[in-house]
């Protein structure tokens, strides 16, 4: 098996549930995790996340009819120019134009959620504090900032319409106060586009290889692997195991685990065969896990450590700087 950075990040789909909010949430923000469901809009959506030696960005026509439904068509990068993205509830279709297919994948955030994990995570982990009002553009937003709990630092940065609680502008940032992502809505309209703009190409060949099966508990997927997968004995400050899955990834038997802390999530591989990181256009940097050779590789934002333990291979995947890569690992590690 050989498992491309780019496979692995499309295939860490899980749907995460997003349970009923409690008091201890602030009623903006909870406005503002409530707006997709109820506020249907289009807009030119700028996204930029970085890494530590390097940055991506894209740009989207963004259509969103609510409650479930948004296509992505992009214009920039050039090789993304032309294709589009259409999610449906929580699956995700990919469709490439110029292989004439349809990959469907599970989705774990929509372009339009806020946070992608439940409100009591949230609470327990992050304070909502105020940073005043501002016209972002051309409309007034109130700005709030999700300070960790345990750092005491800002990790997500929001401006909210006034008007009607969309999220405009979201920005993340690394534990050292570094801008890891930042998405930009722009030329907003609150207009219902409508129905067909989010049909399907009829023609086009539809590709479930690398889609799960549907998310369980992470301790049932754990125990349903059919090897002896493993899950953390620790998690770093605040996280939480929100969601497993069982499935193949091109032939082999995968399980996969979802983490998460109410902003920051994270994604756990496993497999009992062999998986090599396609490293050509990435340096990959050795490091060691459990007293084992591993690899980590930072991709734009996104960054990788693999590694076995002489019976597994296993994979971490998260944004590069939100999460302690080789820490997770050693608590996976024999």
């Amino acid at each position: 098996m050989r498992a491309s950075i780019a496979l692995l990040v499309l295939g860490a789909g899980l749907t995460v549930a997003i349970a009923k909010s409690p008091a201890s949430v602030d009623p903006l923000l909870r406005t503002a995790i409530a707006a997709p469901a109820n506020v249907s809009y289009v807009a030119v959506v700028e996204v930029v996340r970085t890494g530590s030696g390097s940055a991506e960005a894209s740009v989207y026509r963004l259509e969103h009819r609510a409650p479930d439904l948004t296509r992505r068509s992009y214009t920039a990068p050039a090789s993304l120019a032309g294709d589009s993205v259409v999610t449906k509830g929580d699956l995700i279709y990919s469709i490439d134009r110029a292989r004439e297919r349809i990959v469907e994948t599970r989705d774990d955030a929509s372009d339009v959620a806020v946070l992608d994990a439940g409100y009591a995570l949230l609470s327990r982990n992050y304070r909502t504090i105020p940073r005043g009002s501002e016209t972002f553009d051309g409309r007034r937003t109130i700005d709030l900032a999700l300070v960790s709990r345990y750092t005491e630092r800002t990790t997500l940065l929001v401006r909210v319409d006034a008007s009607n609680g969309t999220v405009l502008d979201r920005e993340a940032f690394a534990p050292d106060g570094a801008l890891v992502s930042e998405t930009r809505f722009e030329q907003v309209r609150y207009t219902t586009p409508p129905a067909a703009d989010f049909t399907l190409p009829p023609r086009y060949a539809l590709d479930r290889d690398m889609a799960f099966a549907m998310p369980s508990p992470a301790d049932r997927a754990v125990k349903g692997a059919g090897f002896p997968a493993r899950e953390p004995r620790s998690l770093p400050g605040g996280f939480a195991p929100i969601e497993g899955a069982l499935g193949e990834m091109r032939g082999v038997r995968t399980v996969q685990l979802l983490y998460s802390d109410g902003i920051r999530t994270v994604s756990l591989f496993e497999n009992a065969k062999a998986s090599t990181l396609e490293t050509a256009a990435n340096r990959a940097r050795p490091m060691r896990v459990g007293g084992r050779n591993a690899e980590y590789v930072e991709d734009g934002p996104t960054a990788l450590l693999a590694w076995n333990d002489g019976t597994l291979y296993y994979t971490l995947v998260a944004d590069a700087g939100l999460v302690d890569l080789r820490s997770l690992a050693a608590s996976i590690a024999p």
